[in-house]
């Protein structure tokens, strides 16, 4: 019974399947990261646009 790939066809095709793999990961953990990175941004704007109130004070130029 013959083998279907060269060990180099094997090869190529295992490196082509880590690759995929590491991008698909990559992408997912990227996606997580950017929607907790979004919420803080949208509680951080919120923040900011309430803006503080200063004193009056008499006096002061």
């Amino acid at each position: 019974m013959e083998v279907p790939f060269t060990n180099l066809e094997l090869a190529f095709i295992l490196i082509a399947f880590m690759v995929f793999s590491m991008f698909s990961l990559a992408s997912v953990l990227n996606e997580s990261s950017s929607e907790e990175y979004a919420k803080l941004r949208s509680t951080s704007k919120q923040k900011q646009s309430t803006k503080p109130k200063v004193a009056n004070v008499k006096g002061v130029v």
